[in-house]
């Protein structure tokens, strides 16, 4: 007896923006389409403050593209995906051969990526974005914790370090000199 097996589909970058602009996120993970769920008003504010700072920053430095959560980036094993908040520096542009109005998904990790945890978000899912972005050759990930207050700082799937309520999120050597104190991104209840 003959047994059909269904192939599974192969994504192409095309497929990918083929896909309707109806306000959603799709990721590839591990050939399999996947839908960001919509995030709460709280969530869209720390990322839009989040994003508002770091673009404010590189507009004065010209260090690179700051980027929201619609860019795709295509990581070393084939999945795509798309950070709250991203970064690319000019010198990786410049060797991809990107500039602002490329059209194609980021090959590689962005230098530093922004994710921001929603309640739909489980350990297992942040272990295998770590892996994918370091992997892909991001330098810095930032880990938002809003119903906690916190920020995770990772420079690798394993070296991932919780600063106290008192720091500051820091560029490092992907931003330098870029600093955010906790207490402007987790703002009052309210402070409107």
């Amino acid at each position: 007896m003959a047994t059909t097996v269904k192939a599974r589909k192969v994504w192409a970058e095309a497929d990918l923006q083929a896909l309707p602009h109806d306000r959603r996120n799709y990721e590839l993970v591990d050939g399999e389409l996947v839908m960001s769920p919509k995030n709460n008003f709280a969530h869209g504010d720390l990322c839009a403050r989040l994003l508002a700072a770091l673009v404010h920053f590189n507009q004065h430095h010209h260090l690179g593209v700051v980027l929201d959560s619609s860019t795709g980036f295509w990581m070393s094993n084939r999945n795509c995906r798309a950070p709250d908040i991203s970064f690319v520096s000019r010198p990786r542009m410049k060797q991809a051969g990107f500039s602002r109005r490329t059209t194609r998904f980021f090959p590689g990790g962005p230098d530093l990526a922004v994710e921001v945890l929603a309640p739909s978000n489980t350990p297992g899912d942040i272990d295998d974005r770590l892996e994918d972005f370091f992997s892909s050759g991001t330098r810095l990930v930032w880990i938002v914790r809003p119903d906690e207050r916190r920020v995770e700082v990772c420079h690798s799937p394993d070296d991932r370090q919780r600063p106290g309520a008192d720091a500051c999120l820091d560029g490092e050597d992907v931003l330098p000199g870029f600093r955010l104190p906790l207490c402007e991104l987790f703002l009052p209840e309210d402070d409107a």
